[in-house]
């Protein structure tokens, strides 16, 4: 067996990400195994080899490579994001008490100045302002401000902004949570909740102003230590501006005569999130759906389609609701009108359910791990169901199944 230098391994390993990125997912796959198999594979290459693997849904492999790369020296920084490349690993395997171990502990104030390095990418003046107001796993709150640091997207707002009251239960004096602008439309006023801008300038004052920093992720690690029943309520923070309607044009699209349930589609996202490309679908893959006549269809996408997508929603009459959506609120209010919204992991998808409507999420293989390993049940989301690849890349069976569960759905409806 040839055995690749470290040179070799580098190039190996592109090859594997440039496969992964070109959706020939089974290909970087059998590249990876080929290393591994390899009589020293190993050393410094240990824990990349695990995190590629988790990227390609090869979790049990990814495991014991993260493990296995812990064990060699690291600076803490490296520590601290192989640690956390392990946890989504174990959630995805189903191994939530283990995993929610190591996350308390990497986001504990033992790891504040690794993590605020990973988080800031680098940048010292933020991480020396910040790490000696890293709240702890089990610190009190009473009688103290906590700033709640920007961390991930849409979706991890809605899912974690529930442990807010947990903070307040608690005895916190102010939760200041950071979050864009576009994001103020689906949030309810809160006493003992401000909210600010993810800015450097109100960053700054914010953070000499409270006792402590966190994170919402770092609420997950300190009020869930279980997975079987989240400890809050998913609408906490959560709902829409009743002054706030759609628009007329936009309302009677929804509310169209007929008795066909309507049925909400979100099947791209424009995130750069490390689940692409396989989290997305492809346009044709939605054509059997489609074809179904017992329900409406109306796309949730926002943003102008492409011409392979404008040509599917033309040959099977899908309502285009893209020009009314120009905000989450927009979109929460489409979300009312309708019987069920059909959605890949996505932002829109969290605030369907946090919303209580009925959605249907479409996973890939290799899925954020805090779906973990339920086939159809997620304790986040009592209004939810999830629809799993078998294999990375192939939409054929959760398609196959979610469409007879819709042809049932629209019958009975």
């Amino acid at each position: 067996m040839h055995v690749q230098s470290d040179a070799q391994l580098a190039v190996t390993i592109d090859n594997v990400r440039a496969l992964r990125m070109a959706r020939r997912a089974p290909e970087a796959q059998a590249m990876l195994r080929e290393i591994a198999a390899q009589p020293d594979a190993g050393g410094v290459w240990a824990g990349q080899m695990g995190i590629d693997m988790n990227y390609l849904g090869m979790f049990a492999e990814a495991e014991a490579w993260l493990k296995r790369g812990l064990h060699y020296p690291m600076s803490d920084v490296l520590h601290y994001q192989l640690t956390e490349e392990l946890v989504m690993v174990l959630l995805s395997r189903g191994k939530y008490h283990e995993a929610h171990e190591l996350q308390r502990a990497n986001r504990d104030t033992g790891r504040a100045e690794a993590l605020l390095d990973t988080l800031f990418r680098g940048d010292r003046p933020w991480i020396e302002r910040l790490k000696h107001k890293m709240l702890g796993m089990d610190e009190p709150v009473a009688g103290k401000s906590i700033l709640l640091l920007g961390e991930g997207g849409f979706g991890d707002f809605v899912l974690f902004s529930r442990y807010v009251d947990a903070l307040l239960r608690e005895g916190a004096r102010e939760v200041v949570f950071e979050m864009f602008d576009s994001w103020r439309d689906v949030v309810r006023p809160r006493e003992g909740v401000r909210f600010s801008v993810p800015t450097v300038e109100v960053r700054t004052v914010e953070a000499q102003r409270c006792d402590r920093v966190a994170s919402v992720f770092h609420l997950w690690a300190r009020y869930q230590p279980s997975p079987y029943a989240p400890q809050a309520d998913p609408a906490a923070l959560i709902g829409l501006d009743a002054a706030k309607p759609l628009p007329p044009e936009a309302s009677a699209l929804l509310h169209a005569n007929g008795p066909r349930p309507k049925v909400g589609l979100i099947w791209r996202s424009a995130s750069t999130a490390r689940h692409e490309p396989y989290r997305s679908m492809q346009p044709g893959n939605l054509a059997s759906l489609l074809a179904d006549a017992s329900c409406r269809f109306y796309s949730l996408q926002v943003g102008e389609p492409g011409e392979a997508e404008r040509a599917l929603m033309q040959a099977h009459g899908v309502v285009d609701m893209a020009p009314y959506l120009h905000t989450f609120g927009a979109t929460g209010r489409a979300f009312e009108a309708l019987d069920l919204i059909i959605s890949i992991d996505s932002g829109p998808a969290h605030l369907a359910a946090a919303l209580n409507r009925p959605v249907w999420v479409l996973l890939a293989q290799a899925c954020d791990c805090r779906w973990y390993d339920c086939a159809r049940f997620t304790p986040w989301y009592p209004t939810m169901r999830l629809y799993r690849q078998k294999q990375l890349g192939d939409w054929s069976h959760p398609l196959a199944e979610l469409h007879a569960d819709l042809h049932r759905f629209c019958r009975v409806e």
